[in-house]
């Protein structure tokens, strides 16, 4: 009688145990169904290709500045420590990887600064 109710439990617990390691196996099914296989040998693109939150974008005057580059964590305070200079009433300097924009207050860049 004790076999039949452990029987359960333990498969129960095989089963939860053996779960992680059969999803570390990975295989050509732990790719998604849309992504062509890739040649054996072949490299992979590097996740910075694949990604669009990876790929480095720059823009140019006159161009209009996405909303999600605005926001207070890329606005320059101190622009004498980056080498630019006094934003010009109602613009703020933006960094942004390796360069630096004039934002107007409406998003259009003003200005493209190097910097330091």
């Amino acid at each position: 009688m004790k076999t039949k109710k452990a029987m359960p439990v333990l498969l129960l617990a095989a089963s939860v145990l053996a779960a992680p390691f059969a999803m570390a196996q990975g295989g050509a099914r732990s790719r998604p169904m849309t992504e062509p296989m890739a040649e054996p040998g072949a490299a992979s693109a590097p996740m910075a290709q694949s990604s669009p939150y990876m790929q480095v974008q720059q823009w140019k005057k006159g161009d209009r500045l996405p909303t999600e580059f605005r926001d207070r964590q890329y606005v320059i305070d101190d622009y004498k420590q980056y080498n630019l200079p006094a934003p010009r009433k109602g613009t703020r300097w933006v960094g942004i990887g390796a360069e630096y924009y004039l934002v107007a207050p409406n998003g259009v860049i003003q200005q493209v600064g190097s910097g330091s």
